[in-house]
């Protein structure tokens, strides 16, 4: 596995660098450590002076982080000029990457906000899963993989793909739905993911909660108030709520879950 951790050498990138590195050992992964900048300028001759200084404070500060870890994992690092989510996708399109890990808040320190901007985006619109992990979120804190289910166009692969990035914590799972009134159908749908999940990966323990709300949004706020412990994953596909929450191009609050990691399949 390949994982790619995108960094703008704040603090809250750092802390998205530790998660990737306690993930990376137990999956005997590697990870790129990716610097990206936009360099301005106002007049060309300045162009090559600006760029050589940027790009080597920028391979300083990457090989100092690299060099203050234990070296249990193969860390390389890259600088790429251009914006953060379009380096990012070269990189990944280019690499054969499998993950993306990054920090929910970027150099700017948007409190409010779990995503950034930058993040949103690349949530959006990463064809690879994404982890975001919040300021002070710990690898080692997660003790329950919470998975939130629409019930709506969820296939088979989504669901190996589940399995397959998370199975080596060897954590309980929990399968929630948030309805706002009785559905029969989608009861049917969730009875059988159940018995899809409990036949498919009998080594996985997995446990089933439908919750009410007014709305999704709200009964998963509701939900994770106190689950501080956990890690959430989310399924974003084409229409869905999910999906709907990364219409825009600008940060998008979502503060019921700011305080936990979300892994995000598409």
């Amino acid at each position: 596995m390949k994982i790619l951790v995108p960094t703008d050498l704040s603090e809250n990138a750092a802390n998205a660098f530790a998660f990737a590195r306690s993930y990376a050992r137990q999956q005997d992964a590697s990870i790129t450590l990716m610097y990206s900048y936009y360099a301005v300028y106002d007049f060309a001759a300045q162009a090559a002076e600006i760029i050589q200084a940027i790009e080597t404070d920028a391979k300083a500060a990457l090989k100092k982080a690299i060099s203050e870890t234990d070296g249990s994992v193969k860390v390389d690092y890259k600088i790429i000029q251009g914006t953060v989510s379009t380096a990012i996708f070269a990189t990944v399109a280019n690499g054969d990457y499998d993950l993306i890990i990054m920090g929910t808040q970027g150099a700017s320190g948007i409190k409010k906000n779990l995503i950034g901007s930058n993040t949103a985006t690349v949530v959006k619109e990463s064809e690879v899963p994404v982890i975001a992990v919040p300021f002070g979120a710990g690898f080692d804190a997660v003790k329950s993989i919470k998975v939130a289910l629409e019930l709506e166009n969820e296939n088979e692969s989504m669901f190996r793909k589940l399995v397959e990035l998370t199975e080596t914590w060897n954590l309980p799972y929990e399968v929630v739905h948030v309805s706002s009134d009785a559905d029969f159908t989608k009861e049917i749908s969730f009875k059988g993911v159940e018995t899809y999940l409990d036949e498919h990966f009998p080594d996985c323990d997995f446990s089933f909660q439908k919750l009410s709300g007014k709305d999704a949004n709200e009964g998963l706020s509701r939900y994770l108030q106190d689950k501080s412990d956990s890690l959430l994953v989310m399924f974003s596909k084409e229409k869905s709520f999910f999906y709907s929450l990364f219409k825009s191009s600008h940060s998008v609050e979502m503060a019921y879950h700011t305080h936990i990691p979300l892994l995000v399949i598409k």
